[in-house]
């Protein structure tokens, strides 16, 4: 069967677009999203988008039916709102339902992405659903496994073993670094949501997995008083054996999504996911530091001082006190 598609680019009755225009060489990124809806189309979800949040343009630049239509929102070349911080790398496309989707609905998305990634020059690791995408892994959204997805786009069947977890004593006390925090029955988010964390909690956690599901270039996961998992992106020790590291210098991100700049603190502090989020500093920005925090396992912090207390910006996750990958350049520790 053919798939259907509408070509509503340009079209007046959709939203904007009114976010400024992208080179499309800074595509790096193809997002699948679920509307976490049972019925919609673009035309209902833009009276959300608009009257409710007051977007000037649509979350996605495609839309698959439930019958496997597709609608085709928004130019390459237009900045749509899917993924929030990054979404100038990104491309979007959503299938309309929560998490479950009809073969149709899945022959469409394959045939879309496949000719998203030849036009952007991207391959199936560029693929990523919208939990994926650093701050957001308590999200709900795609509703699926990202991994079973990546491997039908890659030729095989979709039978992806659930993994071996291997686990390690750890007896440590760890604090929630993330607004809401999911706890789930297993070291992935396509487990059960058991119950939920909220920011500056503690739990003990006796074990933690080191092949859980990667969230934010993490696989440690952490078990949560006996009766869950939750990532370790989210999460850092209450009391580590942190480093400090006395250096002075500038760093200028080097990610596309950006990272976020944290604060204020009233003093040097061990555990920075816990502060608000200030601003995101996109991919190129610079960020002038005189200090260096290393947790164990966790981030790396640049630290700098900024009116009456000090601000954060995490430079690349840590294992065992190491630096695992540089979020920014011109830093090395």
């Amino acid at each position: 069967m053919t798939t259907t598609i509408q070509d509503l680019r340009g079209d007046a009755r959709i939203l904007g677009p009114s976010n400024a225009k992208r080179d499309v060489s800074v595509v790096t990124n193809i997002a699948r999203h679920h509307s976490a809806t049972d019925t919609g189309d673009v035309f209902v979800f833009q009276e959300y988008w608009n009257g409710t949040l007051g977007w000037g343009t649509g979350g996605y630049h495609e839309i698959i039916l439930r019958d496997g239509t597709v609608q085709w929102c928004y130019f390459d070349d237009d900045v749509t709102n899917g993924v929030g911080g990054h979404n100038t790398p990104t491309y979007h496309i959503c299938l309309v339902g929560n998490s479950s989707f009809t073969d149709a609905q899945e022959k469409a998305f394959n045939e879309r992405a496949k000719a998203a990634m030849e036009r952007f020059g991207l391959g199936v690791e560029n693929v990523l659903g919208h939990n994926e995408f650093s701050g957001h892994a308590s999200n709900i959204c795609p509703g699926i496994n990202m991994d079973v997805v990546r491997d039908i786009l890659n030729g095989g069947d979709g039978n992806i073993p659930e993994p071996d977890y291997i686990m390690q004593d750890w007896n440590k006390e760890m604090v929630v670094a993330a607004d809401v925090l999911n706890v789930r029955q297993e070291p992935n988010t396509q487990s059960a949501i058991l119950r939920q964390l909220y920011r500056g909690g503690v739990f003990q956690s006796e074990r933690v997995t080191i092949n859980g599901e990667l969230i934010n270039g993490i696989r440690h996961w952490y078990e949560v008083n006996g009766n869950g998992w939750v990532s370790g992106s989210l999460v850092a020790e209450s009391s580590v054996d942190n480093e400090w590291i006395e250096q002075r210098g500038e760093v200028t991100v080097d990610i596309s999504g950006g990272i976020n700049l944290r604060g204020l603190s009233d003093d040097y502090m061990t555990n920075p996911t816990a502060l608000p989020i200030l601003r995101r500093l996109n991919r190129g920005e610079k960020f002038n530091y005189h200090k260096v925090l290393v947790q164990r396992n966790g981030h790396a912090f640049a630290c700098s001082l900024w009116h009456d207390g000090y601000v954060w910006l995490a430079i690349g996750p840590t294992t065992n006190g190491i630096v695992t990958s540089y979020w920014v350049s011109g830093i090395e520790i």
